[in-house]
């Protein structure tokens, strides 16, 4: 049972039991990521993220993890390119101590001078290992090209150059601009008190200011300005193939149709990418694709590992993958195949508190509608044919792919 609630102080509540469920999820998110940072900032998001974890004006960094060890919960936090998210898992009965440690996180953090020149090390040694992961290469350059000269386009981690320049004062601007109560959602799913929930956070976040600084605006280039072949050259095996293109954004009535057509495209086993490219012509071990949605802008991808001398033959492969899908209807079959994938995936996911927290919390800041298990099961069922034949025209231009080849 879904419920939501808006406070009068601007924070919003979600909440949503889940029977069976001897553990709850408990989520706050911010509404907030390294779009919104200036270029001076970047990175700046995700090391405040990293901050709230070290101590706050009632809790030393080894109280905040150890208070949630102790009841055997599980703390964590990511930051997005829009969002923030700072959640813990713990049995129903530790709800209190759970709320208790991330509000406190959220609300006190001490920006300890000692704290923040180590942590910029610790981001710095973050920022490495993503630079020696090919994948990781890929999806930043390829996000870099498709939201080119937009806030989307830099990376959440920033540079090693930016995290190392922030000062206290640069980053308590930043918290106080965008640590607001507008800009905070509460995500609770599992086993819970409604009422326990509701009268707690009332007055949680009365420390926060009440307004965010205005959102930035932006208009993402077309795919074809940006489309074309770059190549990165690393100390590596394997040829780490990125293909993307612009998408659409979560609210949009679009979006369950091209969720379908990816699924049938390369979302699992049985696609066409990897029927094709894997088990037909061995070119690749891992092929898929997936689907990215922002608050108003997505991002569709195609990702492949492939030998350095089979880089041309895989491309060309796709291009033949989305041509057929340019050409041809799709056939019932596939389509209610992708379908039931789709429910399957949305079921298992539903049976796990986090995922559910994560989904509502998302589906909030996102604005898009509410729906119940039995609404979202009745949305997929009702695509047809002619649904998926309109949304084709996103994906299925080969020529207005944006391609990263990060390779030896």
């Amino acid at each position: 049972m879904l419920k939501t609630l808006n406070y009068k102080s601007g924070i919003r509540l979600i909440m949503e039991k889940i029977e069976g469920s001897r553990s709850l999820s408990l989520g706050i998110w911010v509404n907030t990521g390294s779009s919104q940072e200036e270029s001076r900032d970047f990175g700046i998001s995700h090391y405040i993220e990293h901050m709230l974890f070290k101590g706050t004006y009632n809790r030393t960094p080894f109280e905040i993890v150890n208070e949630i060890d102790m009841i055997g919960g599980q703390q964590n936090a990511f930051t997005g390119k829009e969002k923030t998210c700072y959640f813990i898992k713990v049995l129903d009965e530790h709800f209190k101590i759970a709320a208790d440690v991330l509000v406190d996180m959220i609300c006190n953090p001490l920006f300890d001078l000692t704290e923040m020149e180590r942590e910029k090390l610790v981001i710095c040694e973050e920022i490495k290992m993503n630079a020696d992961d090919p994948d990781d290469v890929a999806i930043d350059n390829l996000e870099n090209i498709v939201y080119k000269n937009t806030p989307m386009a830099h990376p959440v981690l920033g540079s090693r150059e930016s995290v190392m320049s922030f000062t206290r004062e640069s980053v308590l601007d930043y918290y106080k601009s965008h640590y607001t109560k507008d800009n905070i959602v509460i995500s609770v799913a599992g086993s819970f008190n409604e009422d326990e929930i509701i009268d707690y956070f009332e007055n949680a976040f009365d420390k926060l200011g009440s307004k965010s600084l205005p959102k930035k605006e932006y208009k993402l280039p077309s795919s074809k300005e940006v489309s074309g072949y770059n190549e990165i050259h690393k100390d590596i095996e394997q040829s780490h193939l990125a293909l993307g293109i612009k998408g659409i954004g979560a609210n949009d009535d679009k979006k369950t149709p091209l969720r379908i057509l990816n699924t049938i495209l390369g979302g699992g086993m049985s696609s066409r990418l990897f029927q094709n490219i894997r088990e037909k012509k061995g070119l690749a071990y891992s092929i898929h694709s997936s689907l990215g949605f922002n608050k108003k802008s997505g991002l569709f991808l195609i990702e492949a590992g492939v030998s350095n001398e089979n880089v041309e033959k895989t491309l060309m492969s796709i291009k033949e993958e989305l041509d057929n899908i340019h050409k041809y209807k799709i056939s019932d079959s596939e389509i209610n195949s992708a379908k039931e994938q789709i429910k399957s995936t949305y079921i298992f996911s539903s049976e796990n508190v986090q995922s559910r927290m994560i989904l509502n919390g998302l589906t909030i800041l996102n604005e898009e509608r509410i729906l119940t298990q039995d609404e979202m099961l009745r949305e997929i069922d009702s695509i047809k044919s002619e649904d998926i034949e309109r949304v084709k025209y996103i994906i299925d231009d080969y020529d207005n792919y944006s391609i990263i080849n990060v390779c030896s």
